[in-house]
């Protein structure tokens, strides 16, 4: 399969965020399922799978197991069993269960599904492919932190770059936005650039082959730079990542009390100094693959401390009354 942005070792996540400091490199919820991904020339041939796999939801509250475990692929059925499938679908799924789609985009030849109950307290997510094999799968009980839900920032925030940028992580609930479990990433955004579907084009081992790698990353709102980490080489070849210096290079900015973190800038690229008066816009440097990153791309987040590892983050409140989630296209 090839490689999806930001992914992991963690056991039982299809996904775990870009790595910044403590929760991106922890294990999944007690409850889901998951795989190690394999290569992408896998198909899965069996007869009598779901084939399309919109009717997930459907199949499992129906307990059509043997459907839902034909269609996932070779390499996830060796690492999962049928009857752990049935084992967790009945101690999750209640009589009148309902799932509504949340979020469904495809980038570099897969298809990404989230669903949702109306309460919100239950989530499936499914990343298929092509040919509706399933590749991964997430049954989980889904978190909730309603009281900093609403609480948003007291200062007015841009997007940190030009152009149109796909939401990878955004959101209110850990299958939208791995970080939202976490409450010193919670409101955490990864955002980056596709065309025709794709991150990157030619060799997928090089930081250039990446629509992402080398655009402009800007200051999000006036502020004065408080921190700045700008020698940490990028990942080479793409898909290694360096969990010690799992932010890369990075910019932290005090807006009055309010501090917007942007993190993963190409090295050498950062332009402004600690101490420096930014304004709104002004170029900070370039994005890159630095630190526990496996592609270029932006994190962006706001927090009410000038720290990844402390404090907690806040729910940004975007200029033009912007709230983004996965899989939604945004305009900077």
């Amino acid at each position: 399969m090839k490689k999806r942005l930001m992914t992991c070792t963690a056991a039982f996540l299809i996904f775990s965020g870009c790595g910044l400091p403590g929760p991106h490199n922890s294990p999944g919820s007690t409850g889901t399922l998951g795989l190690q991904n394999s290569s992408p020339e896998e198909i899965n041939s069996t007869a009598d799978t779901l084939g399309d796999i919109s009717l997930l939801p459907e199949a499992l509250l129906n307990e059509r197991y043997d459907q839902v475990y034909k269609s996932l692929s070779t390499s996830f059925r060796s690492q999962v069993t049928k009857e752990q499938i049935k084992e967790l679908s009945q101690s999750f799924f209640e009589t009148g269960d309902v799932f509504n789609i949340q979020s469904k985009y495809a980038i570099n030849d897969m298809v990404d599904y989230v669903w949702v109950n109306p309460s919100g307290s239950k989530g499936i997510s499914a990343m298929a492919d092509q040919d509706d094999v399933i590749w991964g799968l997430q049954i989980v009980n889904l978190s909730a932190f309603p009281e900093t839900d609403s609480a948003y920032t007291k200062q007015e925030y841009s997007l940190p770059f030009k152009g149109n940028w796909f939401t990878f992580w955004g959101g209110n609930n850990t299958l939208l936005n791995y970080h939202y479990d976490y409450e010193t990433q919670r409101y955490a955004y990864d955002f980056l650039v596709l065309e025709n579907g794709a991150s990157y084009t030619g060799d997928p081992t090089r930081n250039e082959s990446f629509y992402a790698f080398s655009q402009d990353v800007l200051a999000p709102a006036d502020g004065i730079v408080l921190e700045v980490m700008n020698d940490v080489e990028d990942n080479i070849p793409v898909g290694t990542m360096n969990e010690k210096e799992a932010a890369g290079n990075y910019v932290i900015i005090d807006h009055q009390g309010e501090y917007s973190i942007l993190a993963h800038f190409k090295k050498g690229s950062i332009s402004v100094q600690e101490g420096q008066e930014v304004k709104r816009g002004e170029p900070l440097g370039m994005t890159g693959n630095s630190g526990n990153s496996s592609e270029a791309h932006i994190h962006f987040q706001v927090s009410d401390q000038p720290s990844l590892e402390h404090g907690k983050a806040l729910r940004i409140k975007f200029k033009n009354g912007l709230d983004p989630i996965k899989g939604q296209w945004v305009e900077g």
